[in-house]
């Protein structure tokens, strides 16, 4: 029954994601990754990068784009999406961004977006960005976090169960900043926004880049 629940859920997310973002895409988000992703450079990872809304973000021409997502209908619609994009210059992968299968420091810049409140283990998929990074390597973040306010963080914690069951493993409560300064990693830019049109208990975001020493 659980693996029947969870395979719906991947089907139903991998065919409306990108139909369900449009709104928040056109009011903010897209903006934000245009700003975010120009920065990119060199050999990037992006994990979780789901049915690929960031690619049209990227400076392709001075970039080498590994694409990791391990939920297999999610990896279809990447596919469609990069089948005309010069050969050799992005890869898809199934990685877990818990378990990268690269050596060591083997990306200069890396991406997060709309992924870490999903991943199963923040802690250790921050771990594996900082292994995965060169030193000065950045990785740039787009993420959804926990609220200021108590009250608000209260029916988060409430909710969270039930949002994460239907919304892909996404979490309400995670302070990814400081999860990202905890795993090493030196906060260069940080800008906090609320998520146009998005509910109140999933509308405080923060973006920015963070560097490896």
């Amino acid at each position: 029954m659980v693996k029947t629940f969870r395979t719906i859920r991947s089907y139903l997310l991998a065919r409306f994601y990108d139909r369900a973002m449009a709104g928040v895409e056109k009011r903010c988000l897209g903006v934000w990754r245009h700003e975010l992703l120009h920065r990119a450079q060199g050999d990037l990872l992006e994990i979780g990068a789901g049915t690929g809304l960031n690619l049209q973000y990227y400076p392709l021409e001075r970039l080498r784009v590994w694409l990791s997502e391990p939920d297999r209908l999610m990896r279809r619609q990447l596919a469609r999406k990069t089948a005309n994009l010069p050969d050799g210059r992005i890869q898809l992968k199934p990685w877990p961004a818990e378990t990268i299968a690269m050596p060591d420091a083997s990306f200069d810049t890396i991406v997060s977006t709309l992924v870490l409140c999903s991943v199963d283990d923040l802690a250790a998929s921050l771990e594996e960005i900082f292994r995965l990074l060169r030193p000065g390597g950045r990785l740039l973040f787009l993420e959804h976090i926990i609220a200021e306010q108590p009250g608000l963080r209260r029916w988060q914690q409430r909710i969270e169960p039930f949002w994460s069951c239907c919304a892909g493993n996404c979490r309400l409560t995670r302070d990814t900043a400081a999860a990202i300064c905890a795993a090493g990693l030196e906060m260069e830019q940080l800008t906090e926004a609320p998520l146009c049109g998005a509910p109140a208990f999933v509308n405080r975001t923060i973006r920015g880049s963070a560097r490896k020493p």
